[in-house]
C-alpha cells in the first residue's frame, strides 16, 4: 500500500522539476531573442536593444502596426512627453517583431496582468492595457508622476532578474516535494 504512495510522490516531484526546467529553457530563449529600440517619442522603429542611462526613467510600449488604439495612446504619450524627451526614455516594441511577444508576456507576468490587447504600456509600477478614457487618465497620471518623481524601468524586472518565473517554479517544486514527503511520513 505504501509503495504506490511513494511512486506517486516521486512522480509528482519529477513533474515539478520538469516544469521548472522547462521554465528555465523558455526564459532563457525568450530573453536571448528580445529585440527593441529605445526611442524618443518622435521615432517609431523596432530592432536592437539599447539601454538608456540608469538615471533616466523608462516607459515600455507594446503596439501593433495598423492598430488605431495604439495610434491614439502613442499620440497621447508623445504629447505628454513634449519638452521631457531628455527626462524619460521610451522603448517601443512592435508585437510582431521577434522576441517582442516573449518580452510582453514576461512583463505581463511580473505585473500580474494578462495582456489581452495592445497598446500595452508599462510605466513605473503600472500597466495600462488598451485605449479609452480610463486608460488615457491613467497614462496622464503615470507619466506626470514619472516625470516629477522618477520611476523604475519595467525592463529592470526582466533584464535584471531574467529568471523570475524559473525561480518561482524551482521554489514551488521544492515546497511541493517537501509537502509530499511530510504527507508520506505521516502515513
Amino acid at each position: 500500500m505504501k509503495t504506490w504512495k511513494i511512486r506517486v510522490a516521486l512522480l509528482a516531484a519529477l513533474v515539478l522539476m520538469g516544469m521548472a526546467s522547462y521554465a528555465q529553457v523558455q526564459t532563457q530563449s525568450a530573453t536571448s531573442t528580445v529585440h527593441g529600440q529605445v526611442q524618443t517619442p518622435s521615432q517609431t522603429a523596432s530592432p536592437p536593444a539599447v539601454t538608456p542611462s540608469a538615471s533616466v526613467p523608462m516607459i515600455v510600449v507594446f503596439y501593433e502596426e495598423g492598430c488605431p488604439d495604439c495610434v491614439i495612446m502613442e499620440g497621447l504619450l508623445d504629447e505628454l512627453l513634449v519638452g521631457h524627451e531628455e527626462d524619460v526614455a521610451v522603448a517601443r516594441y512592435e508585437i510582431n517583431s521577434p522576441g517582442s511577444t516573449a518580452l510582453m508576456w514576461e512583463l505581463s507576468a511580473h505585473y500580474g496582468i494578462v495582456a489581452t490587447t495592445v497598446p500595452l504600456i508599462f510605466i513605473g509600477d503600472q500597466a495600462i492595457v488598451g485605449a479609452g478614457r480610463a486608460q488615457e487618465f491613467n497614462l496622464r497620471t503615470a507619466v506626470g508622476d514619472c516625470i516629477q518623481r522618477g520611476c523604475p524601468s519595467p525592463l529592470d524586472y526582466v533584464e535584471g532578474g531574467k529568471a523570475v518565473l524559473h525561480d518561482l517554479l524551482i521554489a514551488g517544486a521544492f515546497v511541493g516535494l517537501f509537502l509530499i514527503l511530510l504527507v508520506l511520513q505521516s502515513m
